[in-house]
């Protein structure tokens, strides 16, 4: 089999898209027709109307684009890349969390803090704490220091929670913790 090579059809330097710089009219009415005629831009590049970049259109991705603009000069007047999309959009606050990289290993990730709510807090009613300390233990370091036990726990009398007990030989008598054993 013989290879001959394909006879490039040169484009005039003037009708090129340069980076960086918008189409002019002139072009845009060029750009049209070789579309119409063709079904492709000269040099396959169209520029972003925003930042200037340089964007091949080819296929069926130009064909999607010139439908979404709704015809062929709204798509080279309207125009906008991927990064000018990006640095249009709000930015996300993230928070503080961790990545896993491919390695295996964990990544600590710092990102932008949101600001809190700074004052003081105002105590809690006996009734809050009630209901609070019936789904969680108020003094967790306590009550697993002592042996699963909550002797010493300033909270002993307002609590609720079904983990409450005593050691053996130990009452809560009148708001002090009191040995029976002798």
């Amino acid at each position: 089999m013989v290879k001959t090579k394909k006879k490039r059809v040169r484009i005039d330097a003037s009708l090129k898209a340069i980076a960086g710089k918008q189409l002019t009219e002139e072009q845009i009415k060029i750009y049209v027709d070789k579309f119409n005629k063709d079904g492709n831009f000269p040099g396959h590049k169209i520029p972003c109307t925003i930042t200037g970049k340089l964007t091949t259109a080819v296929g069926p991705w130009l064909r999607k684009k010139v439908k979404e603009f709704n015809g062929v000069e709204n798509l080279l007047r309207g125009y906008k890349c991927r990064g000018a999309l990006k640095a249009e959009k709000p930015q996300k606050v993230r928070a503080i969390g961790t990545k896993k990289r491919k390695n295996g290993k964990t990544k600590v990730d710092v990102k932008d803090i949101p600001v809190m709510p700074t004052g003081t807090k105002r105590p809690q009613t006996a009734e809050e704490f009630r209901e609070a300390s019936h789904r969680e233990c108020a003094r967790p370091d306590i009550y697993l220091d002592n042996g699963r036990h909550c002797l010493d726990c300033p909270h002993f009398a307002n609590c609720e929670n079904e983990l409450k007990c005593l050691p053996k030989g130990f009452k809560f008598i009148d708001g002090e913790f009191v040995e029976t054993r002798k």
